[in-house]
């Protein structure tokens, strides 16, 4: 590698797996990727759309990345993935043949002016991007970078869940992610999780939602956002997956999941639930159990009930599942006092388990057939 102006030069090999976005290897000293990549964080805007798709810098591994890199015999096989937006430019080596393995050449990286941005997004090796420039200027330490270069953001998205899909990805990031990513590209046991956080999504930046405001995640947030991304996407997975409610909700054209149609279900369902017991749905998972993991999810097993009595789209759809759901409003003790049999603890007592969250929901589907 030489720096030419504010161009770098890599010696590289383009390998063409599809036309429209060429690949880029090449080595280069880790310490100076930072100089032409930098990191997409994954953030929503004041009105709840989606940017990026990184997760946060972690300090700690950061620390164990380079502690390990400072050391002698340190080996990092692993290759970077950098995503560039256009701007670079690949020259092939004069008389290089093509062949099957790709065409040699040079790879022509313009190095930001002032005020400008970055040629390239790192997809996959932020950790160790960020360990690599901490290394001391004596510390010459050549890694392996894959890139590709497109302009599309949904196809960074989709490369960064892919790489990441055998490795823990933070549960609230993936499903932020995931509604942005191509159903295509996903693996078949993720299809009814990207249908599931699309409807968690809808819910909740649509301000006549009763989750508006209130499921915890990237955005702006407050004290009412204070349900777990992971209990409303359950509600919503589990009755597709149970063959339930919201199963029934397909586009008529294409037998593809409406997921407006879904997002309506559960937001009316769950308006009822909050004229019936206010109070409750109005305060935090630690004062009050219906806005509880074990609560929601209960709530959602109840909702596959009632749901199959009401005209969800008709006019007066919350005014019926409140009558409804009034059946059982003094046989919960969400807030205080003491859960009946065969529950039989306290308010409190009920935990995010899924024996509680079972018990509960028999619970209330038990109480209200048995008042219907």
């Amino acid at each position: 590698m030489r720096e030419d102006g504010t161009v770098l030069q890599f010696a590289a090999l383009r390998v063409e797996q599809r036309e429209d976005v060429p690949l880029y290897i090449f080595g280069v000293d880790g310490r100076v990727i930072h100089q032409f990549a930098t990191v997409n964080f994954a953030e929503r805007s004041a009105d709840g759309v989606l940017v990026g798709y990184q997760r946060a810098q972690v300090a700690s591994h950061i620390s164990q990345i380079l502690a390990y890199l400072k050391q002698d015999q340190a080996l990092l096989p692993n290759a970077i993935v950098v995503a560039f937006n256009g701007g670079v430019e690949f020259v092939p080596t004069a008389g290089a043949i093509r062949s099957r393995w790709g065409t040699p050449g040079k790879l022509l990286v313009p190095l930001p002016g002032r005020g400008e941005g970055k040629p390239g997004l790192i997809v996959d090796g932020q950790q160790r991007v960020s360990a690599l420039a901490q290394l001391p200027p004596d510390r010459h330490f050549p890694v392996v970078v894959v890139s590709f270069s497109s302009t599309s953001l949904n196809l960074q998205r989709e490369q960064f869940v892919l790489v990441n899909k055998t490795k823990p990805l933070p549960r609230d990031l993936l499903n932020e992610l995931i509604p942005h990513v191509s159903a295509d590209v996903l693996p078949k046991p993720w299809q009814t999780r990207r249908t599931a956080a699309a409807v968690m999504e809808m819910l909740r930046f649509d301000t006549d939602s009763p989750f508006y405001g209130r499921i915890r995640g990237l955005g702006p947030g407050g004290e009412g956002a204070n349900i777990s991304q992971a209990s409303v996407l359950s509600v919503v997975e589990m009755s597709i997956r149970r063959g339930e409610v919201l199963a029934g909700c397909v586009e008529s054209r294409s037998d593809a999941p409406d997921m407006m149609a879904m997002a309506n279900v559960v937001s009316v369902f769950f308006h009822g639930v909050a004229n019936v017991w206010p109070y409750a749905w109005n305060e935090s998972p630690w004062t009050s159990r219906l806005v509880h993991g074990v609560g929601i999810a209960a709530l959602g097993r109840l909702m596959d009930v009632v749901m199959k009595e009401v005209d969800w789209a008709g006019p007066r759809a919350v005014s019926s599942v409140e009558h409804r759901v009034r059946r059982i409003e003094n046989r919960c003790a969400w807030t205080e006092g003491w859960w009946p049999k065969p529950l039989n603890c306290e308010w409190y007592q009920l935990q995010n388990t899924s024996q509680d969250k079972r018990r509960l929901a028999d619970y209330l589907i038990q109480e209200y057939s048995r008042r219907s």
